[in-house]
């Protein structure tokens, strides 16, 4: 407890999974939380039960992808709480009828990866923009993005979404570099599969058992193991982390390709 005691944070897409959770454990660890999300309903919900517990926050409708709402959501938070400690960028791009067109490369359309740009990259990058005057400031800052480990290799699916994860990690790094030396740190999060509302919605038992095939831990991640990762990076203790792509995947990215043949080959033998 306290961790945050005291900072001043604001989560975007913080209405359900990774960010209900990691808005949760902000205000669990002492920091005031704005709950942003595009959706008013599952915001309040969030900002309410946090405040039922104990906890503070604030709900903020935002549609991150529009300058203007980003504005008013740094402005109304500089107003009321004079600093901005952290900045997590956990927004993200979520239409079902586009990602299933985005499956097949034959079937790519700008429009998709344009939509996915709007908020995946330009929309974190003009929060940070707007955030980072304020920690100038006070010399001082966390950014965090949650990105994804589809952002580090090529795929056979999600051509847009990946790529628009692989240019927020340029955006996340370039940053650190750009500002570490006056105390604001840029970090991402790339987690692995994890059992958000999104995820459940379009995962099958059979989709499971395949990402258990990958993973190297006994269990599929649930959206309090990437918010552990984000209290982390919002906390001093990683005050000499920066410019860092964080892999919280159950270790699907420490082994080589061809591991699953290799079992395949000693449970043969």
């Amino acid at each position: 407890m306290g961790r945050l005691q005291d900072k001043i944070c604001i989560i975007t897409g913080a209405g359900s999974g990774i960010g209900r959770a990691s808005a949760t454990m902000f205000a669990k660890e002492g920091a005031t939380v704005i709950v942003a999300d595009i959706r008013a309903e599952p915001a309040e919900e969030v900002a309410h039960a946090i405040e039922a517990g104990g906890g503070r926050a604030r709900a903020m409708v935002v549609d991150v992808g529009e300058e203007s709402q980003l504005a008013t959501m740094i402005g109304s938070t500089i107003s009321e709480f004079g600093q901005i400690d952290v900045l997590f960028n956990n927004a993200l791009f979520i239409n079902t009828e586009m990602a299933m067109r985005d499956g097949d490369f034959l079937q790519w359309d700008p429009e998709i990866f344009q939509a996915n740009l709007r908020v995946n990259v330009i929309g974190a990058m003009l929060a940070c923009k707007l955030a980072i005057p304020h920690m100038l400031e006070r010399g001082k800052g966390s950014i965090i993005s949650t990105s994804t480990g589809s952002s580090l290799g090529g795929d056979v699916t999600a051509y847009s979404y990946g790529s628009s994860k692989a240019a927020l990690n340029w955006f996340v790094q370039s940053l650190a570099a750009t500002y570490g030396k006056r105390g604001i740190r840029s970090n991402a999060i790339l987690p692995g599969p994890t059992q958000t509302p999104s995820k459940l919605q379009w995962s099958t038992a059979r989709m499971d058992e395949l990402f258990m095939e990958v993973l190297n831990t006994p269990f599929i991640g649930e959206p309090e193991d990437i918010g552990a990762m984000a209290v982390f990076l919002a906390s001093d203790e990683s005050r000499y982390v920066n410019g860092m792509l964080y892999s919280v995947d159950g270790g699907q990215s420490c082994t080589v390709p061809f591991v699953s043949v290799t079992r395949a080959m000693q449970a043969d033998a």
